[in-house]
């Protein structure tokens, strides 16, 4: 467990943001991978989601581990160290990857990934317009009977997070996610997830 830290001497007020949950973004806009992938899922074999996970199209029925084909893998990794560092995980390293294209009109309904540490998405190619990726506050049942004045990092229920060519999110893989109706014609996705490099094998 940790302790507040302390204020040493005389004070009016001192904030604790207790208990965060943490979403790391990265610009990975000039990988060489991007062209790659763009390219890879625009002649691979596709099938639609089903209607209860939204409207969009994967590779994943019949591909589960399409990052191996990428360098970029090693570069999302550091990434992972990275937040597992800030976090203070144990290390984690990259399992199951697919790719998902959302055109215009796509969305994917509200989902947490199961069975998988940090999960990512990472953005080869996403037109402007792209939907933004929307996750929703994990403590809203404790929270049932507050009033909110103004939005704020401690009353929000959902947070946006825009989307571009190249950025990668990485979240805690329990945290409900989602995305409105895309308004571009083309948004592709690579998502990941992971597990402990010790412990889960």
């Amino acid at each position: 467990r940790m302790k507040a830290q302390k204020v040493d001497g005389p004070f009016r007020r001192a904030d604790y943001p207790i208990f965060p949950t943490l979403v790391q973004v990265y610009d990975l806009q000039e990988n060489p991978c991007n062209e790659l992938i763009t390219n890879y899922i625009n002649s691979a074999k596709v099938t639609p989601w089903p209607v209860d996970i939204g409207n969009g199209l994967s590779n994943s029925t019949n591909e589960m581990n399409v990052l191996d084909k990428f360098a970029v893998k090693d570069d999302i990794q550091s990434c992972l160290d990275e937040y597992c560092d800030t976090v203070g995980l144990g290390p984690v390293e990259i399992g199951k990857s697919w790719l998902n294209v959302q055109e215009e009109t796509g969305h994917i309904a509200s989902h947490r990934h199961e069975l998988s540490i940090i999960s990512g998405a990472y953005y080869p190619f996403a037109e402007p317009n792209s939907s933004p990726l929307v996750f929703t506050s994990p403590i809203l049942a404790p929270k049932m009977a507050e009033v909110h004045n103004k939005a704020t990092e401690f009353t929000s229920n959902n947070m946006e997070f825009d989307i571009r060519t190249g950025i990668l999110v990485l979240f805690p893989s329990w945290l409900y996610h989602y995305t409105v109706t895309n308004q571009s014609t083309k948004r592709i996705t690579l998502s990941f997830n992971t597990h402990h490099k010790t412990l889960d094998k």
